[in-house]
């Protein structure tokens, strides 16, 4: 079993070195564990074999390690980091159910329950104290770093129904990017830490249902459509290089990774088998380098 995890763990080595790649959940082996695909064709190779669930991968370049939440057959929650060395092992969260580390690994943020209420706070990771940020009597979540660690993101119901808001660091002060009549869901920001692309669930003219892509410019506030195609878009990840948008959608009822360019074209399916795929995040060429 360990000369095959090692062998398996080489081969991704090797695929990671070549290009951009793609970890996501999928339940194609029995179970929800994570794995890992580029997207040329690559055959997908496995990552975990925890009991219980694994989910929520998410790319960490301090640690060069990709975290993710994993839940044992007896229930037991810990966040865990897979690196490209082969680690995989637990973090310390310090007692934080939600643990969302910055990309230098200095800070984090999570979220604290009032009955329905939600509240973001950050802590720092090396002193272990931690502060509210986000403390408006509301729904607030979805918290997402940008790249250059000033802001993040996060999705509120202060105004009756989820909005996309960033907060500046520096400041301390929250803006609101979008006024519509239904909900942001999904975000994702860009390479340069000034744009955002998100999900916006919507029923057009033609009284379809959408759940399109958008992005919106966090300086001018300018927002532009990717897509109107009454297909829907969710779990997205901006690419490293911030070409490419992956996404999990159901076609023909089934559910699988798919990409698609920052434009809107050039859609392409990245996963095959017959299961459920979602979750997608990438990994970066140079993250070996």
């Amino acid at each position: 079993m360990k000369k095959l995890f090692l062998l398996c763990f080489f081969l991704s080595a090797q695929l990671l070195m070549a290009q951009h790649s793609i970890v996501y959940l999928t339940n194609q082996s029995g179970n929800f564990d994570l794995f890992i695909t580029g997207t040329e064709g690559n055959p997908p190779q496995k990552l975990t074999s925890n009991p219980g669930w694994d989910w929520g991968p998410a790319w960490n370049p301090s640690l060069n390690a990709v975290l993710y939440n994993s839940s044992d057959t007896a229930n037991q929650f810990s966040i865990r980091a897979f690196s490209l060395e082969g680690a995989d092992e637990a973090i310390d969260t310090k007692g934080l159910e939600e643990f969302i580390l910055s990309p230098s690994g200095s800070y984090a943020l999570y979220t604290l329950k009032d009955n329905q209420n939600r509240y973001i706070g950050i802590m720092d990771v090396k002193t272990g104290s931690n502060r509210l940020l986000v403390d408006h009597p509301s729904y607030n979540s979805r918290a997402k770093w940008s790249p250059n660690e000033r802001y993040f993101s996060f999705i509120s119901d202060r105004d009756g129904n989820g909005e996309l808001y960033v907060y500046q660091l520096a400041t301390g002060i929250t803006i609101r990017l979008t006024q519509t009549e239904k909900r942001e869901k999904y975000t994702s920001w860009l390479p340069d830490s000034e744009q955002i692309v998100y999900t916006y669930h919507y029923s057009d003219e033609r009284d379809k249902e959408h759940n399109d892509l958008f992005m919106v410019n966090i300086l001018t506030q300018e927002i532009k459509q990717i897509t109107d195609d009454l297909a829907f878009y969710q779990e997205i990840a901006v690419s490293p290089d911030g070409k490419k948008i992956a996404f999990h959608a159901k076609r023909q009822g089934e559910d699988h990774i798919y990409t698609i360019d920052i434009d809107g074209k050039n859609e392409r399916q990245v996963t095959k088998e017959k299961a459920y795929h979602g979750e997608p995040c990438w990994v970066p060429r140079s993250a070996r380098n």
